[in-house]
């Protein structure tokens, strides 16, 4: 609990010293969609001496132009909503080559202004990316920061930002030409499906420093969000583009989301990436794939998520993945045991019908789940999936007897011991093939042996004889 404070005072410091930094020298420039253009080129719009620019573009261009030649910290304010219906693009375009501090926000403080998406069918909201030609864009000296602020996004369908760039791949140090920090301040996702795509150009890299990328939902909500249905994940022409696809960097804290379906993707793809909850609430959602799927590596910490009221059958699908996740989520009312009937799997990875999947993974002492999701839930599936992995299940303590209609375990040439856990509740118990099983301080009967073919079994490091067993199953 200190750590967890100490973490938010942290941040509340960095968000202050943020704020003060805009506060002593910076540019603002206007943009405005609602009122006629009245000049001939970006150089001309946008400060207090000049016309309103009327395009993000326009602001766009003049703010990288401010950060070369007079200032690094610049606002962006927008006045009026953007409507659906305007001619005029939806978007900055490409800003690689702002180096510094950015600040887009509605010109009204405290009242969210709407930048509707639904003529932006071409290009994102915020493009940051990094060109193939060497030298031909504009290398930072200092580190890229933007931050949004009171704005409403809806019918967003093009992805709303977009970064693709070298990531960096010292994991000591931090380059300032390949540091990106995004902040969502108090904004809103209506309708909406890709929110954050990140992806690097120097793909196939073993190591990526996950702090150089990162990207912050500070009381940032999505509401009827939905996996697209005209973007496809990269190098996919299957599979649908998630809300969040990040590859080789961090969200340090997650948006919450509620009323929202997703038919065909995971809430969150993360492939070599970090994920950090934060205090998000994930509430009356359905999802079809895992609500979250973490691949390849990276980092994976929920210490304070609130879910409730979702219907789905994954929480978290690991494949490939080493290091240890941190689960603290108080889950509430929710049904684990939706069906996948189609495209079950995303980007190659089969989906299967447990609260939690781990395949070839390495997980030692860890309890996943906490003791709210076996108690206050609907399980109508399987607990967790195992596949040629390790897993140490340790509950602390021994916990009242779990009730699902499916199986605790489900486990596919794999390792796995089960510490301080009631397996009385079910006839099987344990299923799958292959396995070693091994039994610390836990309450169980024979039924434990009778679903597990070839496996071999311990109780307390102790190899149980099957003869013992084998006459009370029916195989």
């Amino acid at each position: 609990m200190y750590k967890v404070i100490k973490f938010y005072f942290l941040l509340i410091a960095i968000l202050l010293i943020f704020n003060i930094s805009f506060s002593v020298s910076q540019n603002i420039i206007t943009v405005n969609y609602n009122v006629p253009r009245d000049y001939n080129s970006f150089e001309e719009c946008g400060l207090n001496d000049e016309p309103v620019c009327t395009s993000l573009e326009d602001a766009g261009n003049k703010a990288i132009l401010l950060s070369k030649t007079s200032n690094p910290n610049n606002y962006i304010n927008i006045i009026g909503d953007i409507n659906g219906s305007t001619t005029t693009p939806v978007t900055f375009g490409n800003l690689y080559n702002y180096c510094g501090k950015l600040y887009i926000k509605s010109n009204n403080s405290n009242v969210n202004i709407n930048i509707d998406g639904t003529s932006s069918t071409q290009q994102p909201f915020l493009t940051i990316k990094e060109a193939d030609q060497p030298n031909s864009t504009y290398p930072c000296s200092i580190p890229r920061i933007f931050q949004f602020q009171y704005l409403n996004f809806t019918n967003w369908h093009q992805t709303i930002i977009d970064i693709n760039i070298n990531h960096e791949t010292d994991l000591n140090s931090i380059d300032p030409s390949k540091s990106l920090t995004l902040y969502f301040q108090l904004v809103n996702i209506f309708s909406s499906s890709s929110i954050l795509k990140i992806y690097p150009k120097n793909l196939g890299q073993v190591n990526y420093n996950l702090q150089a990328i990162k990207v912050a939902f500070i009381s940032t909500v999505g509401i009827d969000i939905k996996s697209s249905s005209v973007l496809f994940s990269p190098n996919s022409t299957q599979d649908y583009l998630p809300p969040i696809y990040i590859s080789g960097a961090s969200v340090s804290r997650i948006l919450s989301l509620s009323n929202s379906t997703l038919e065909s993707t995971p809430f969150i793809f993360s492939d070599n990436g970090g994920v950090t909850s934060g205090g998000a609430s994930i509430l009356n959602n359905i999802f079809n794939g895992p609500f979250i799927m973490a691949v390849n590596g990276g980092t994976l910490v929920l210490p304070i998520l609130s879910f409730i009221n979702n219907s789905l059958s994954t929480f978290i699908h690991f494949s490939n993945f080493y290091d240890q996740p941190l689960i603290q989520t108080t889950f509430s009312n929710n049904i684990f045991g939706t069906t996948c009937y189609q495209n079950c799997k995303f980007m190659d990875h089969q989906y299967e019908n447990s609260i939690m999947v781990i395949k070839d993974s390495d997980f030692s002492s860890l309890d996943l789940l906490g003791y709210s999701i076996l108690t206050q839930n609907t399980i109508n599936n399987n607990l967790i999936f195992v596949g040629n992995s390790s897993l140490n299940l340790d509950n602390s303590i021994i916990r009242p007897s779990i009730s699902t209609s499916q199986h605790l375990f489900n486990s596919i040439n794999s390792s796995i011991s089960i510490i301080n856990f009631n397996l009385t509740s079910n006839d099987l118990p344990i299923v799958g093939s292959y396995s070693n099983i091994n039994l610390f301080s836990s309450v169980f009967s024979n039924d434990v042996y009778c679903g597990c073919q070839g496996c071999s079994f311990y109780i307390q490091s102790v190899l149980v004889n099957p003869t013992e067993y084998s006459s009370q199953c029916n195989f």
